[in-house]
């Protein structure tokens, strides 16, 4: 099973998505934390949890009470699952027997209100009925649990002379409240015995059925966290995606939410990412600044999003299934240990390439070799273009060095500041927030080989850097 690496799900804003997806229960939760990876030969899986989610999806769009009644119940769950991890002969306190009770009420109200839209296949819920009789065998159906006299027979008779000798202490005196307290400690201590062989049968009871209350968990685990991939989705905007039997990736209007979201803030708005990625290496070049790094970002998120059973931020996308996806770019935690960015990455890359040595993989490579010298830099980068096209697998490398893309399966340019009046200065417009927007972001197709565009000087004086430096850059150019 693939397990997504924390920096990867950083690097990529896949925490900023997870952060968004607020599941209910402590069991939707736990299943967010470790999201099921969906690799090569499990098309059919993951189509039945993208129905699901549709499903669920379409059962919000009717704007049923029902739906926000769900997602109540589900936040009323406790995790219990300490209390089943026991021998057999340590029975339950009467605050386990009643967080136990809690648990069975609320998966009744929940399969009942569940019921009442049809169910996905694969998200059934059962209440478990019987358990829920025992604890609760006068029928009222409320949460508090005590050991109630029905428990055991011999339970009512002790509690009714306990009851009687403290009437009766309220008016003794002398020796016969003396007598009276003796026999009252004896009636405790009876009562304790069969309250404690009451908890004993009942935790027996409960134990047996351990198997019955972990599948119940993991079916509300899983309802609650396909249930709040269809709030994420709704709240986005976000699509099914299509899975492919070819080893290609198109997406259309592709977004990154998390740097929309900064856009939006700052009254901006993204630029959607259309773009196909074929066998071998696509290569993404432009100026500095001008979003060739979001629109790597952006493919790897859906990739990852996808490959866990999630709908997508595009408004079409579609993909085959990788054994892996991978964001290689600098690795601070790397530089931290003493590595330089470029020995980070090449040992990143190495790591990767010896590990899915044989497998169908996807890999985005963020300015590769940009941290060396840049006649090296430009041949490494080269050749790993024309090396990773022998390769099983789908590869995007942004840079800023000429010829890297003469090998690459396809490029795209950044169409930059080229068509557009980067004269039009206005008055106290921050210098990121012109460049924002008088840079065009568009992923334009463009044949292996074009040169990069050459927008650094207009980048430049875009940013109000010093003209005299801008003058001398501009001869020396």
């Amino acid at each position: 099973m693939v397990k997504l690496d924390q920096q990867l799900k950083e690097d990529t804003g896949y925490l900023w998505v997870m952060a968004r997806l607020e599941p209910a229960s402590p069991f939707g939760r736990a299943l967010a934390r470790t999201p099921r990876w969906y690799g090569p030969g499990e098309e059919g899986a993951l189509e039945a949890e993208l129905g699901r989610v549709d499903a669920l999806l379409a059962w919000m769009e009717q704007g049923a009470p029902a739906v926000e009644n769900v997602v109540h119940l589900l936040s009323e769950f406790h995790d219990i699952k300490n209390s089943f991890q026991r021998p057999s002969n340590s029975p339950m306190d009467e605050v386990e027997l009643f967080e136990v009770k809690h648990f069975l009420l609320y998966l009744e109200r929940l399969a009942e209100e569940y019921g009442r839209f049809p169910r996905p296949e694969g998200l059934e819920l059962r209440p478990m009925t019987g358990l829920l009789d025992l604890l609760d065998p006068s029928g009222r159906r409320l949460p508090p649990f005590s050991v109630e006299n029905a428990f055991d027979p011999a339970l009512e008779r002790i509690r009714a002379d306990k009851l009687q000798v403290e009437r009766e202490l309220r008016g003794a005196e002398g020796e016969a409240r003396e007598t009276l307290l003796a026999r009252r400690r004896e009636l405790v201590l009876e009562e304790d015995k069969a309250e404690l062989a009451a908890r004993r049968r009942l935790t027996a009871a409960l134990l047996r059925e351990k198997a019955g209350f972990f599948a119940a968990m993991d079916a509300i685990g899983r309802l609650d966290l396909t249930l709040a991939k269809a709030r994420l989705a709704r709240r986005f905007g976000c699509v099914r995606p299509r899975l492919s039997a070819v080893p290609e990736v198109e997406a259309f209007d592709m977004v990154h939410p998390e740097v929309a979201d900064h856009l939006k803030e700052r009254g901006g708005a993204f630029t959607p990412v259309s773009i196909t990625l074929e066998k071998g290496t696509t290569v993404i070049t432009g100026a500095n600044m001008g979003g060739k790094s979001v629109s790597l970002k952006s493919v790897t998120l859906n990739l990852l999003l996808l490959q866990t059973g999630f709908f997508v931020f595009a408004r079409e996308m579609t993909a085959p299934l990788f054994d892996s996806v991978s964001l290689i770019c600098t690795d601070r935690q790397s530089v931290e240990q003493g590595l330089s960015s470029f020995g980070a990455e090449v040992a990143a890359l190495g790591d990767l390439l010896r590990r899915e040595k044989g497998k169908f993989f996807f890999v985005a490579l963020d300015e590769f070799a940009r941290g060396t010298n840049p006649r090296e830099g430009a041949a490494l980068a080269r050749a790993l273009v024309e090396y990773l096209g022998g390769l099983n697998c789908v590869a995007m490398m942004t840079t800023h060095y000429d010829g890297v893309s003469d090998a690459a399966r396809r490029h795209y340019q950044v169409a930059g500041l080229a068509a557009l009046d980067t004269a039009a200065f206005r008055a106290g417009e921050a210098p990121l927030d012109r460049l924002s927007r008088l840079m065009d972001y568009r992923l334009l197709a463009a044949p292996p080989g074009a040169p990069c565009p050459r927008d650094a000087l207009r980048v430049c004086r875009l940013l109000d850097l010093d003209e005299e430096w801008m003058k001398i850059f501009e001869e020396n150019s």
